[in-house]
């Protein structure tokens, strides 16, 4: 048993794989990690993944300020490039989660409560009724109130900043957590009208987003992944967003 590390986690699921048959699935998946592979390749800071189906986890030692700026904004544009180049049945459109904490790992992978949060952002009513509302978008991004409150506020950086960003309390089996959602391309996200109750906040709109199915609380992830460099950046232009 090794000691706990910090690392920033990242969560890509695409929206409605569940519709697709099992040929669009592995093509989904084959695009997807294509999109995926493009980007950790070019990082040598991705520790870890795991296959999820329709979707992937991500472990890094980026620091999450990096992680936002370089690794979601390729995989943005990564899925913006794919869907340039196919019909429009075919598009991809993903959530992104982003949340950084300590983890555990054992021989069988890694595991804590902060891993587990991620995919809870990722699969809120709110996350994906957004993007539902977004039909030019991509994909949706969402990030804890831990890293709002410790790096998106700040503006450190143009593809960092708060003012794409609104935020929506979330009610879950161990409380109500904030979380704060940006859609690519969009001045502010289309949030869901049913999630427009206001809350206590003094900085953005808050929204209220229902409670969601519970999560397994030891998501772990086995194996390691080792790569190099990463060029991330904007990719905002184009008209499929």
């Amino acid at each position: 048993m090794h000691g706990p590390v910090h690392r920033t986690f990242v969560v890509v699921d695409v929206e409605n794989s569940s519709r697709l048959s099992n040929p669009e699935i592995t093509a989904m998946r084959s695009n997807l990690y294509r999109i995926l592979d493009e980007v950790t390749d070019r990082t040598g800071s991705v520790v870890a993944n795991d296959d999820r189906g329709d979707g992937c986890l991500l472990v890094l030692e980026l620091p999450v300020l990096e992680v936002l700026d370089k690794v979601v904004e390729s995989v943005v544009a990564g899925v913006r490039a794919h869907n340039h180049t196919v019909d429009p049945l075919e598009w991809i459109r993903v959530r992104v989660a982003v949340h950084e904490g300590y983890v555990n790992r054992d021989d069988r992978g890694w595991s804590s409560d902060a891993l587990t949060a991620t995919f809870r952002l990722n699969e809120t009513s709110v996350v994906k009724g957004t993007l539902k509302n977004a039909s030019r978008a991509v994909g949706v991004v969402v990030v804890s109130d831990v890293v709002y409150q410790g790096v998106v506020r700040h503006n450190y950086r143009p593809t960092v900043t708060a003012a794409e960003y609104r935020s929506a309390d979330i009610r879950t089996s161990e409380g109500e957590v904030r979380a704060w959602l940006r859609v690519p391309g969009y001045p502010a996200p289309p949030l869901p009208v049913n999630a427009a109750e206001p809350v206590r906040t003094t900085t953005k709109q808050a929204v209220r987003a229902d409670e969601f199915g519970s999560i397994k609380a030891n998501n772990m992830i086995i194996g390691d992944v080792r790569a190099r460099t990463i060029i991330g950046g904007d990719n905002r232009g184009g008209s499929r967003e």
